[in-house]
C-alpha cells in the first residue's frame, strides 16, 4: 500500500466516526416534555392515628399525603401574598382546600368539617420550572366525629389562579 491509500483509509475512518457521532448526538437529544401549567394531584395516601393535643383531649390525627405537578411551578404563597387576588376574604387566601363527606345510603353528605391550608412557596429555581412533589398534610379531629366513614376531597390552586383536579381519598373509617 501506498501512502496516498493509506491516507484515504485514514480519512475514511474520521469520517465514518464524524458522522457516527453527529447522528448519536442528534438522535439522543429529546424534546422536553410540556406539562400543563394547570396542577395535577394524584392521592398517594391518608394515615390515621389516635393521639391527644396538648390539652391532653383526644384526638385523631390525619396524615394526607399526594403527588403534585405543574408546568410552571407557581405552587404556593408567600406571607405577604395578602392583598388581591389573595386578601383573606378571597378564595384565594388558601391554596389547598379539603372537604369531608360522610357516607349515606344514597348521595355522600357535605360535613361542615373543611380544613383550608396555605401551602409556602415552593417554585423552583432556574430555568425548568416544571415542579414534580409530594405534598403531606397533617389534620387533627376531635373525637366524636359527626361520621364515622369518610370520604375526603382536596384540591389547590396555583398563584395563576388555575384549580387542578380534584382528588379523594375514598371512603375510610375516620371514628374508633
Amino acid at each position: 500500500m501506498n501512502i496516498t491509500t493509506l491516507k484515504k483509509i485514514q480519512l475514511n475512518k474520521i469520517l465514518i466516526m464524524l458522522m457516527f457521532i453527529i447522528l448519536s448526538s442528534i438522535f439522543s437529544c429529546k424534546k422536553p416534555v410540556k406539562i400543563s401549567e394547570i396542577p395535577e394531584i394524584n392521592y398517594i395516601s391518608l394515615e390515621l392515628k389516635d393521639t391527644v393535643d396538648d390539652l391532653n383531649n383526644k384526638i385523631r390525627r390525619a396524615l394526607l399525603s399526594f403527588y403534585l405537578v405543574d408546568g410552571d411551578g407557581d405552587i404556593g404563597l408567600n406571607d405577604y401574598d395578602t392583598v388581591d387576588p389573595y386578601s383573606p376574604n378571597s378564595i384565594y387566601y388558601y391554596n389547598l382546600y379539603i372537604n369531608l363527606y360522610k357516607k349515606t345510603d344514597s348521595t355522600p353528605q357535605k360535613l361542615p368539617i373543611d380544613f383550608k391550608y396555605r401551602i409556602k412557596n415552593i417554585q423552583p429555581v432556574g430555568i425548568n420550572k416544571t415542579l414534580k412533589c409530594t405534598i403531606k398534610v397533617a389534620m387533627s379531629f376531635y373525637q366524636p366525629l359527626p361520621a364515622d366513614t369518610c370520604n375526603f376531597e382536596f384540591f389547590v390552586f396555583d398563584r395563576a389562579l388555575h384549580k387542578s383536579n380534584v382528588e379523594y381519598t375514598g371512603f375510610v373509617k375516620v371514628s374508633n
